[in-house]
């Protein structure tokens, strides 16, 4: 398998990925935890995608280039998905999309000029690897990643994550801890895990945290209308409620009207949504019991637009000003994988895709390609 390594900035920065593949290897060391000292943070590699897909796939030492999807088969063994590293969460600030990866930390598409794309990598170190990716927001418009101890399928020696909250900028590196008051007063030297942080469709953040040290396990299931703060107790039916796919009626009316016409052509009928309108990912039903799909939406002052895949790759393209739907397929997957999630970066498009077999990942990474 011919892999491409982007560890060298100095390098990397010299290099303009197109549709063209190369046989040069590059590699080094993954970056270290600790933020840089310089007060910009250069990308580990800038793209230029084409009408042929780049595949990126990740591994010990984060995301490197595949000459092919097929060259991630059977290339990493399938493990329980809180386990694998994978691209959990996806979010939109501006015209950036923002990924937290499973076990390694965080990676950021940041448009450039002449329709480049900068590749940006946060390593999360030995750190990260011990832990799962419990949810992904934005919180005082700063991009932040839950960590806690996933106990369910492996006995973990591991400490509570201390700091459980991380976050990171281009501006000043990352990944740096972070301190979510409603959340501070469950702390891990106390014997709390906080598992859950997610925005119900009420406007409500909803957290579960949960006492591991006890002889009898404490859970306690809160809310709060403002992290910064405590939380209130709730009752495990709203909690459990608070998890369900917002009504089709509650997306704003560009998005519901695009939304309803992708349902009624596909016979799909669930979307999550990654929006820069939203401080996390949003999912809209129309009929819970159908298909469902990813999508990424924007409102921009240019234009308002929706863009949606379905897990084997057909897609489209959606401008609401005009409502007609632009049909089209993403690079077809090898059996077993499935794409997972959708953004656009400028004309990139960004699909993460894994190799799924029902609680387990194997392969795992993410493609780009210009938007045709």
């Amino acid at each position: 398998m011919r892999r491409f390594h982007f560890y060298a900035a100095a390098l990397l920065l010299c290099l303009l990925l197109s549709c063209t593949r190369s046989g040069n290897k590059n590699s080094a060391a993954a970056p270290s935890l600790t933020p840089p000292s310089a007060p910009s943070v250069s990308p580990m590699a800038i793209l230029r995608a084409g009408k042929y897909p780049l595949w990126f796939q990740f591994s010990a030492g984060g995301p490197v280039l595949i000459e092919t999807i097929e060259d991630a088969c059977f290339s990493a063994a399938l493990v329980p998905w809180p386990l694998a590293p994978h691209i959990r969460f996806m979010l939109a600030r501006g015209g950036d999309l923002l990924m937290a990866v499973n076990g390694d930390g965080f990676i950021c598409l940041s448009p450039k000029e002449n329709g480049q794309v900068g590749l940006y990598r946060f390593s999360g170190g030995e750190f990260w690897r011990q832990y799962t990716v419990g949810a992904f927001v934005l919180f005082d418009g700063k991009p932040v990643a839950l960590l806690y101890r996933d106990d369910r399928f492996l006995d973990s020696n591991a400490p509570l994550p201390a700091p459980r909250l991380w976050t990171f900028d281009l501006r000043s590196g990352g990944p740096q801890p972070l301190t979510i008051p409603s959340l501070a007063v469950f702390a891990p030297e106390n014997g709390w895990d906080v598992d859950t942080l997610r925005r119900g469709g009420d406007a409500f953040w909803y957290f579960r945290a949960v006492k591991k040290t006890a002889e009898q396990p404490e859970i306690r299931m809160l809310r709060s209308g403002d992290l910064v703060l405590e939380g209130e107790k709730v009752s495990l039916g709203a909690f459990q409620n608070a998890a369900l796919p917002e009504p089709l009626s509650a997306a704003p009316p560009p998005l519901r009207k695009m939304l309803a016409a992708v349902f009624s052509e596909s016979g799909c009928g669930l979307a999550a949504v990654v929006s820069p309108e939203f401080q996390t990912v949003r999912t809209f039903a129309a009929d819970r019991e159908k298909a469902a799909i990813c999508g990424f939406y924007s409102d921009g002052p240019e234009k308002t637009f929706m863009l949606t895949v379905f897990p084997q790759g057909n897609a489209s393209y959606i401008i609401s000003s005009s409502s007609v739907i632009d049909r089209f397929s993403l690079p077809p997957l090898p059996e077993g994988f499935v794409y997972t999630g959708i953004g656009l970066c400028g004309d990139t498009i960004f699909a993460s895709w894994e190799e799924q077999d029902e609680y387990s990942i194997g392969a795992a990474g993410f493609m780009v390609m210009k938007l045709q």
